[in-house]
């Protein structure tokens, strides 16, 4: 039995991550192991989709869902209860475990540019790293 990945969104036909896990896979020589989307209508599609996928291990999360996913988490993690939106999340024997890495890669890709007269910043946009 294959380990499943997913992304969990709506109207995600779109998204490159399906390929690109699909290759970091292959690349990598991770065995048994598949990317697939979890194209939903509405976020309480979910609970059907994680009964019938008991080899479920982990799940990014796109929008519309990264807020209402919350509802369905055992535990969050505090940058992502701070932020309020999860775009990650760990599946354990416990239940589902959330976290938010848009914030840590936005923060990540600045860090060797900032300088330390750099104490304000204007953010544009409505992604997961705003």
């Amino acid at each position: 039995m294959n380990n499943i990945y997913a992304l969990v969104g709506k109207n995600i036909d779109y998204s490159f991550s399906r390929n690109y896990f699909t290759e970091k896979f292959k690349c990598e020589d991770v065995k048994n192991s598949q990317y697939v989307n979890f194209d939903i209508q509405n976020i309480d599609e979910l609970t059907d989709l994680l009964r019938a996928t008991p080899n479920l291990r982990g799940m990014n999360v796109t929008i519309p869902y990264k807020r209402d996913i919350i509802k369905f988490l055992i535990a969050v993690d505090p940058t992502a209860y701070d932020i309020g939106a999860v775009n990650t999340i760990q599946v354990t024997p416990k239940g589902l475990i959330g976290y938010n890495t848009d914030c840590y890669g936005f923060r990540e890709s600045l860090r060797l540019l900032l300088q330390p007269h750099h104490t304000f910043a204007l953010i544009l946009g409505t992604g997961g790293a705003s």
